[in-house]
């Protein structure tokens, strides 16, 4: 990351703009690497990434939400899920979940297809308990006022931490819905997203998905769902008030950054001037 102050007579000339916005957290290695999975994503408009946590890794992230949720009661509406624990501000609240969401497949994915600096929009999590209804089908980024056809805008996912099934609620998604021309709720059926506990599912904004029902008898599903913008868009989940700054001290530097602590294209996110890193180093 570029020192404060280091951007020459013209912060806003072209040669520093493009220094700036090349400035990513994957490198050109990792998303060659994952050339696949991007243009999976680019296609479809949603990829898997199979069996991406260890089982100790997976223990460690269901005690983490678990004893989140053991404080959660089940959302307030129907969209959110009357049936459903839904905590957020995740970010503060458990540290079990701090390696999902840099992780580096994931961060070189979603810089990829967004050509652009990414930072977390929000991280919250769903617990989807027998007898919950389907949500009503959406696109994550219909927020964002702009006309369309707009570049993309955002990149979602969600953890499995148990296995994702259509019976107990996996995410409802319609392939190839995230392009331009789909305007509207397309008629095309939705199919339910399986996969094995461990796995994270990743789909662009514009694609149009759902949480599954839960049809099971007693069989509850739980994701952490972790969105990501581009680095100059405002993020759905205010991180600066949802995460203490002494948690945030505690974070590893690439997550200081995802949550926002830095300045994006030498001019946006300055506290006095400076890089607000060095609020969190001094």
């Amino acid at each position: 990351m570029r020192a404060d102050g280091d951007y020459g007579r013209d912060p806003f000339g072209k040669a520093v703009q493009e220094a700036e916005y090349g400035d990513r957290i994957s490198t050109p290695e990792d998303r060659q690497r994952l050339a696949p999975q991007i243009r999976q994503l680019a296609e479809q408009g949603y990829v898997i990434i199979p069996n991406a946590l260890s089982p100790a890794q997976l223990d460690a992230i269901r005690a983490g939400l678990d004893d989140v949720n053991s404080g959660t009661g089940f959302a307030r509406s129907a969209f959110l899920g009357e049936k459903t624990q839904r905590p957020y501000g995740l970010l503060g609240k458990t540290d079990s979940v701090w390696p999902l969401a840099a992780h580096p497949d994931v961060v070189a994915i979603c810089e990829a297809h967004m050509e652009d600096q990414i930072q977390l929009s929000s991280l919250t999590a769903a617990t989807l308990h027998p007898g919950q209804l389907a949500q009503t089908l959406h696109r994550d980024d219909g927020f964002y006022n702009l006309p369309d056809p707009h570049g993309p805008l955002s990149v979602s996912s969600i953890w499995a931490l148990d296995d994702f099934t259509s019976e107990n609620g996996g995410t409802l998604v319609i392939p190839g819905s995230h392009e331009p021309a789909v305007q509207s709720e397309p008629a095309a059926r939705a199919i339910n997203v399986e996969m094995p506990a461990g796995s994270v599912l990743l789909w662009t904004g514009a694609l149009w998905h759902g949480g599954g029902a839960n049809v099971s008898a007693d069989s509850i599903r739980r994701g952490v769902i972790i969105l990501y913008c581009r680095a100059w868009l405002r993020q759905q989940e205010n991180q600066y008030l949802a995460v203490p700054r002494e948690v945030v001290r505690e974070m590893p530097r690439v997550l200081q950054r995802l949550a926002g602590w830095w300045v994006v294209g030498a001019a946006m996110g300055f506290v006095e001037g400076r890089s607000p890193l060095r609020l969190l180093d001094h």
